[in-house]
């Protein structure tokens, strides 16, 4: 089933997008030390209210939080997942302009539910939610079963959100679909329950009302690229691709097979959005900062950066990587992991972004309110744009240009860029 082309075509330079994941606010032990060995301790709400403050005010434009966003995976302490949507929707009314993108799976989620929590996020922060197609909680791997099943929720999802927009009740206007008992059925790890809500029809119509419509028509939708099955998922449903390449060369050849998947799925491949994502411990020298992820590396073991780029140096240095890469075609902006959630960020919003304002490469933030659509500068989606829903498929995201370094150890000027 053939879907609808964006009303308009990005014909300008897409904007250089810039986010940091704050995933590890919740995530690991060690997340909680500024410098130094300080005792693990468990979520710290207002803690992570402040550090996306923090991020907002710096100017960035989007936080995410990714699957691993836990409560405590400590041995003996509060063990648990956070629901990352509720985390989005408590930061919301506290910040004004950074994006808010939650990672929500389908597969143990109804997908009316992952509408209306994204849907209420989006209503809490005036426009600025996203939605990150998430993996189960203990999955590793994207695998094609898992990508079928991503591409079929998506389609629901953003049919849910179309009905919100376009002010229709019922299963399209985001009301979750519940039995003549008021029950719903849920599928989770092979065992199937029933939930009960005892509340009648016209009350979960209302309520669909209520929580229901965007505040930009449909939240983008992103999505991870970590193997060969998640890359058709994000060429037909995403707005915003999340990749990890270590080298401009493969991140060029990465970004050009999600545009020409996108093309050859009937999408405008300009309003695809390809984030590089990157892992960042900054200092004001280079031997500080490769002396501190020297120091996190024996700590913590040398896969603390999840396979990510790895940049180790001077704000300067990751402000020239990011112009290099997108100078080179290889990424729209970064997303950036922060090796020390409290320097690192303060580094990336004190430095880094002045930096790339400077140097010409991007604007100052706007301090009036936008959505997150505008701010990626993807073009508005109503319900007449983006999905077949019978052929599971979602219409979406945009490029940018670049030019940069990768491979471990130091480079000619000594910053080290690691693979």
């Amino acid at each position: 089933m053939p879907y609808p082309q964006p009303s308009t075509s990005t014909s300008t330079p897409s904007p250089l997008v810039v986010g940091v994941d704050l995933t590890a606010a919740g995530a690991r032990p060690g997340v909680h030390r500024a410098r130094g060995i300080v005792q693990p301790r468990s979520f710290d709400a207002e803690r992570f209210v402040s550090l996306v403050r923090r991020a907002d005010d710096g100017g960035l434009d989007l936080v995410t939080l990714d699957e691993g966003f836990l409560l405590h995976p400590g041995r003996r302490q509060v063990t648990g997942r956070l629901d990352a949507a509720v985390a989005a929707a408590r930061v919301a009314p506290h910040t004004r302009r950074a994006g808010l993108v939650a990672a929500v799976d389908t597969a143990h989620v109804d997908p009316a539910h992952v509408a209306q929590a994204v849907a209420r996020v989006d209503q809490a922060s005036s426009g600025r939610a996203g939605w990150q197609v998430g993996l189960p909680a203990g999955a590793v791997v994207q695998d094609d079963a898992w990508a079928e099943q991503a591409r079929g929720a998506a389609a629901q999802v953003v049919r849910h959100w179309d009905g919100l927009a376009s002010g229709a009740t019922g299963d399209t206007a985001g009301a979750v679909t519940v039995d003549d008992e008021g029950r719903f059925r849920v599928d989770h790890d092979g065992i199937r329950f029933a939930v009960r809500r005892h509340r009648p029809a016209e009350e979960q119509v209302a309520d669909g009302r209520r929580g229901g419509g965007t505040r930009q028509g449909r939240p983008p939708v992103v999505v991870s690229v970590r193997g060969e099955a998640a890359i058709d998922l994000a060429a037909r449903t995403a707005d915003v691709v999340r990749v990890a390449a270590t080298a401009p060369a493969r991140a060029v050849r990465l970004r050009a097979r999600l545009r020409d998947a996108a093309e050859a799925a009937g999408r405008d491949p300009e309003t695809l959005r390809v984030l590089t994502e990157a892992y960042v411990v900054l200092a004001e020298d280079r031997a500080s900062a490769q002396a501190r992820l020297e120091l996190v590396e024996a700590l913590e073991g040398p896969e603390i950066s999840g396979g990510l780029l790895v940049v180790a140096g001077t704000p300067d240095d990751l402000a020239e990587t990011i112009v290099d890469w997108r100078a080179a075609g290889a990424s729209d902006g970064f997303l950036l992991r922060p090796s020390s959630l409290g320097p690192d960020l303060d580094a990336l919003v004190d430095g880094v972004l002045p930096r790339l304002v400077r140097d010409g490469v991007r604007a100052v933030a706007s301090p009036a309110p936008r959505t997150l659509r505008a701010t990626l500068g993807l073009p508005d989606a109503g319900p007449a744009v983006g999905i077949a829903a019978g052929a599971g498929t979602v219409v979406a995201p945009a490029p940018a240009t670049a030019r940069p370094r990768a491979r471990a150890g130091r480079t000619a000027d000594s910053r080290l860029v690691r693979a």
